[in-house]
């Protein structure tokens, strides 16, 4: 039996075609008879191709290669691999074309296994245009929603449980080596000189900062004039040396006596004027500012006798005359009274400029003698091997002795001078308890500071010593 759809070759028997599916109709067999017409399957695959162009989804290109000539088709003895078609909605199991016919509905689908296609009879008394056709597979249909891809689960790899940790051996500091007693001598050399250094750096410090000539000048026009006259200068007192000096009595031709020169005295600018006078030796002498500040008996006469004539008028009842003052001005030359006022004459009698104190004093100097301190004191931590308990040693004794130099220093001007005034009754005692209040109150803070620092280091030395001293005996418990 032949399948009018695809020419193919099925059984008597079969209801429907097993390559294409078509439901077969029984119909008396054909006569057989000769086509006198050129053989030809191209009405065959056009009618294949026509009734599953929707099964095959043939492209055009293919539909084209299958409308050739019969001959190129038949050339090719192997069967033809149509491209996979594309993915349709239907569900797998369709297998119909619109183009052909349906089932009815009460009809259910024949299904029948798969039958081997008999062997062509030999057809001895005509010929069989089908002994050579092509049989094209039908593919099945596919759908066109694709399947999901597949849902990779990631197992994560087991971890294994980390090994335990073990136990950090405790490694023993290594003992480092002691600091030889070379070093220690070059350390305490080196503290020497940084003791020194040090002192010279607070003295011109506290110098600098509390005997400046301004504040010598406040301090000096607060002097109480009587006590300053009434002070012993030279085994009795300053008002009566200077009487005696400038033989005042001559020159008022009597006017004037003891008692009545101190009076004058007090009712003169005299702390002023030694105010002023100091003010211009402190500045060229400290201060390195102006000129030689050197009064002459000359200078004295002129801005400080002649300048307070009044004073003499009322006390005296008396108007000294050109002849008194020049008389006045050969007797204070006669006692040295330029002289021991001069600049030069203090330079010449030390051996050296006294005019150079400035570049002493000066804070350019005062910063290098801080940097000298620093770096001795670096230099000596490095001598050490920078061991905490010798450093601190060395720093303690350092700054324990220097503050305690200059803070000794400092009560001295102020607690010693006032002392020794009222024991001696000495003027230069009293000028200094006076004059240097703010240099003394200086050295007293700075030396206080030192001995703040050096007692710091001092404790810090006891307990670093203190600490190895347990640490020792710790460890010779444990080895024993």
């Amino acid at each position: 039996m032949i399948c009018k759809k695809c020419g193919s070759e099925m059984p008597d028997d079969a209801i429907f075609c097993t390559e294409c599916g078509a439901r077969i109709e029984t119909e008396p067999a054909p006569d057989v008879h000769t086509d006198d017409e050129p053989t030809s399957i191209l009405p065959h695959l056009e009618e294949v191709i026509a009734s599953n162009e929707e099964t095959l989804s043939l492209t055009s290109g293919e539909a084209d290669l299958l409308s050739d000539e019969p001959a190129e088709i038949l050339s090719n003895s192997e069967t033809i691999e149509l491209p996979e078609p594309e993915p349709v909605q239907e569900p797998v199991t369709a297998v119909f074309s619109a183009s052909q016919p349906k089932p009815e509905e009460n009809e259910k689908p024949a299904s029948f296994p798969k039958q081997e296609a008999p062997a062509a009879p030999m057809n001895t008394s005509g010929f069989n245009d089908n002994s050579n056709t092509m049989k094209i597979p039908v593919q099945p249909v596919q759908s066109s929603i694709a399947p999901p891809p597949p849902v990779q689960q990631t197992v994560p790899p087991v971890q294994e449980p980390a090994p335990a940790p073990m136990p950090k051996q405790e490694e023993k500091p290594k003992a480092r080596k002691k600091v030889g007693g070379g070093r220690l001598f070059r350390a305490s050399l080196v503290t020497i000189f940084t003791m020194l250094f040090l002192l010279a750096f607070s003295l011109t410090l506290a110098v600098k900062i509390g005997a400046n000539g301004s504040v010598v000048r406040k301090r000096a026009e607060k002097l109480d004039a009587s006590t300053t006259l009434s002070a012993q200068f030279d085994g009795k007192e300053l008002a009566k040396t200077l009487y005696d000096s400038m033989g005042f009595r001559t020159a008022t031709r009597g006017a004037a006596d003891e008692g009545s020169f101190k009076k004058y005295m007090m009712n003169t600018d005299f702390c002023e004027y030694a105010g002023r006078v100091a003010k211009d030796y402190i500045d060229y002498i400290i201060g390195g500012k102006g000129s030689d500040p050197s009064i002459t008996a000359e200078d004295f006469v002129n801005d400080f006798l002649r300048s307070n004539e009044k004073a003499a008028v009322k006390e005296f009842d008396y108007s000294i005359t050109d002849d008194g003052y020049e008389l006045i001005e050969k007797n204070l030359e006669k006692d040295n009274f330029s002289d021991a006022m001069s600049v030069k004459e203090w330079s010449r009698n030390l051996g050296f400029d006294v005019s150079r104190f400035s570049y002493a004093f000066s804070f350019i100097t005062i910063g290098i003698l801080a940097a000298l301190v620093i770096l001795l004191l670096i230099w000596t931590a490095v001598i050490v091997d920078k061991r905490a308990k010798h450093v601190t040693g060395f720093f303690g004794s350092t700054f324990t002795v220097v503050g305690l130099i200059v803070f000794v220093l400092g009560l001295a001007v102020i607690v010693g001078s006032a002392i020794a005034f009222t024991f001696t009754h000495n003027v230069g005692f009293y000028l200094a308890e006076s004059l240097f209040l703010p240099l003394s109150a200086m050295l007293v803070i700075i030396g206080a500071a030192e001995l703040v620092l050096g007692f710091i280091f001092r404790k810090s030395h006891k307990a670093i010593v203190r600490r190895a001293k347990k640490a020792a005996a710790k460890a010779a418990a444990e080895n024993n």
